[in-house]
């Protein structure tokens, strides 16, 4: 069972097949399984590689989503790949044309305008914009641009907007605003009017700022052409948040997200309708394309539609599941419209007006970081930051969740993921910086264990599940030391633990018999940097103790390096396998304090701790993935103690988080970043 490794996962995505039944070769989705496996639990489809919310076609009929092959487009009911898009560019795109043939991507620093046909960059311009959607945008054929801009923290710095003309590259107009901090730019779909609006700071203000006169408060329209101001209307709330154009520009939606949505004239700023909507609706404004409907996202999904005509309701649509976040809509008529989100690391589309749900629902909404076995081999168990589920092991078939009931402290929240105890009576969660224990059977919390203050920390079963390992370290090496502290699951008692002095990094575990703990870690020289990694003088130690005594009986001695240590202790109680700084692995004998073997890993580099099977006869190495399409990791299954090599998985969708034998030792599951378990079959 692997430790709790708190670093960010990699970016992956996987998206491809089409929906069929659960098949031999192929998971529920229809996506073909990789050798070796018995099957997938969970889909890897709709899973997001990066943290920038998709954005969907004009015609809504692909989502341009980054995976780790490039920005692709998929389908948006299906996940199948409908292809990738040309070019070079990272991340998805700031704004699309209405035509969908060309494409804005916005780095901190630059603005690029391309052809989404050719990945041909047609404009590139220097300039820092806001980190928002808004922050430039293009005409409905993509041959205007309005840039926003950002300010550099110059004093009395001014901002301004441009409006570029992409056909010909060369600026069309510059407009100067009353914002200091930065300005979001709009333009109207037939590239002749601009709204301008954005934030402003008086660093000598000593009262708060007239709401009349507040620069904050305001939108602004402008001529494209000329630059020169046509009208200003100012929201009713503290800030604008969103600013949409009818295609025609003949009409104006400003939305300060509190609910209230104004039909402005962009030419006199008359206001021509006022629309109530829910708490916080209108973070994102579209037009259908005559420009008889608006269609309004909010912060939690819901989605209404109005009548632009006379400002009348039309439909208030729910969110399919709870917690999105990044809500945004698309108006492909007055009838319809298409609205997605994403909760966790999957994107959700749905329809609008009807609610019916377009994606895939099911499995995780998160990566996969502890997964068990039932002891009768036939059930899964999976855990992730959105809960718990149970799934059948040898189709993958989903079953329910399961439930752990958090102490409620009067609020509510997410929780993290658990570790599970080889024999499913405890689970361990982290509760702050220290780590819960709970019942499986009752779901119930029994009891927190503490941690060092100001320290990192991991934890662990042992193989009988009957303790319980934690390390933890700072990077202020001079102000606190290492520790390891053993304790009695069922009892709630100490048992043993260290001090280890100079150490940043630190994996720890105790031999099945008790008597000895092994540790692996990176002991920083005195005369370096306090959390340097890799310092000439720094040095990796893999020590013995005794748990009688705390003292170390031996300990072997080697240079350092960037990867962070890991150990697990074998079930002979005389060896370990530990992971080296290089990313190797190593079996140590704890009795003579010396390195026996280097095991041929095929240039791969651990990702996570080795386990073993029940019986002690075999155990599995997960390494990190490769940086290349689907993000393949290595999975090597040896046996013990011989260490020869005996069958190798190929997973995809990241450096697996989690990994575990079945009682019966005829499966191993790994647990991925992509949302998704795979059951993989032990040859004897």
């Amino acid at each position: 069972m692997n430790p709790f490794r708190w670093s960010s996962a990699l970016a992956w995505l996987v998206l491809v097949g089409t929906l069929t039944g659960w098949t031999a070769d192929k998971d529920g989705s229809g996506d073909p399984l990789p050798e070796g496996a018995q099957a997938r639990l969970g889909t890897a489809r709709f899973r997001l590689t990066n943290l920038g919310i998709p954005i969907l076609a004009p015609d809504g009929k692909a989502l341009y989503v980054q995976g780790e092959r490039g920005l692709i487009r998929i389908h948006p009911t299906t996940g199948e790949t409908l292809g990738k898009v040309p070019g070079q560019f990272f991340g998805t795109p700031q704004a699309l044309a209405a035509d969908g043939q060309r494409a804005i991507q916005v780095s901190f620093d630059n603005v690029t305008v391309w052809n989404t046909q050719t990945g041909k960059a047609l404009v590139k311009i220097q300039r820092a914009t806001p980190n928002f959607e808004l922050g430039a945008t293009l005409s409905a054929n993509g041959q205007r641009l309005a840039l926003g801009s950002a300010s550099s923290g110059g004093k009395n710095e001014k901002l301004t907007v441009l409006v570029w003309d992409v056909e010909k590259d060369r600026q069309i107009s510059q407009i100067t605003v009353a914002q200091n901090q930065f300005v979001h730019a709009v333009i109207s779909g037939d590239g002749q009017i601009v709204a301008t609006w954005g934030s402003y700071f008086d660093p000598e203000m000593m009262m708060p700022p007239d709401p009349a006169t507040n620069p904050n408060r305001f939108v602004h329209f402008w001529d494209a052409t000329t630059g020169k101001p046509l009208s200003q209307v100012a929201v009713e709330g503290f800030a604008p948040a969103a600013v949409a154009f009818r295609p025609d520009g003949s009409l104006a939606a400003v939305s300060a997200a509190n609910g209230t949505i104004e039909l402005v004239d962009p030419k006199t700023g008359q206001v021509k309708h006022q629309l109530l909507g829910r708490s916080r609706m209108g973070r994102y404004l579209d037009f259908s394309p005559d420009g008889s409907v608006l269609v309004a996202s909010g912060e939690d999904g819901t989605v209404q539609r109005w009548k632009t005509t006379d400002g009348s309701r039309l439909s208030t649509t729910e969110p399919p599941v709870p917690n999105l976040f990044g809500s945004r809509v698309r108006a492909l008529s007055n009838d319809q419209a298409l609205a997605y989100a994403v909760k966790g690391i999957v994107v959700y589309v749905w329809e609008i007006p009807s609610g019916r749900l377009l994606s895939q629902r099911g499995g995780h909404t998160a990566p996969i970081r502890g997964v068990a076995v039932t002891a009768d081999n036939q059930h899964v168990i999976t855990s992730a930051e959105d809960g718990l589920k149970k799934w059948e092991l040898k189709t993958g078939q989903p079953i329910g969740e399961v439930k752990l009931q958090q102490p409620n402290f009067g609020f509510s929240g997410g929780m993290d993921a658990v570790l599970f105890a080889p024999n499913l009576k405890f689970a361990l969660m982290r509760d702050g910086s220290s780590f819960a224990v709970y019942d499986l059977a009752t779901g119930l919390q029994e009891y927190v264990l503490p941690t060092p203050v100001n320290t990192n920390s991991t934890a662990k079963f042992t193989a009988d599940g009957q303790k319980v390992v934690v390390a933890s370290w700072s990077f202020d090496v001079k102000q606190t030391p290492a520790r390891v502290q053993v304790w009695d699951v069922a009892t709630a008692k100490h048992v043993a633990s260290l001090e280890l002095p100079h150490y940043n990094a630190l994996s720890a575990d105790m031999t099945p018999n008790g008597q000895f703990i092994v540790t692996a870690g990176r002991k920083v020289s005195p005369k370096g940097e306090p959390g340097g990694l890799n310092d000439k003088d720094n040095k990796f130690i893999i020590t013995t103790w005794e748990v009688a005594t705390g003292r170390a009986k031996g300990e072997f001695i080697d240079k350092s390096g960037f990867s962070n240590p890991l150990v697990t202790a074998a079930p002979d109680n005389q060896s370990a396998l530990v992971a080296t700084p290089q990313g190797g692995l190593v079996i140590y004998d704890l009795t003579t304090a010396k390195v026996t073997k280097t095991l041929d890993l095929n240039r791969n580099s651990v990702g996570l701790a080795p386990v073993f099977s029940p019986d002690g006869q075999k155990f599995a190495v997960a390494c990190q993935s490769a940086f290349m399409p689907n993000n393949p990791a290595k999975i090597f299954l040896f046996d013990w103690p011989a260490a020869t090599l005996k069958q190798t998985f190929t997973t995809t969708g990241g450096t697996p988080l989690a990994m575990t034998f079945s009682p019966d030792g005829r499966w191993l599951v790994t647990g991925s970043p992509d949302t998704t378990a795979t059951v993989w079959a032990v040859k004897p």
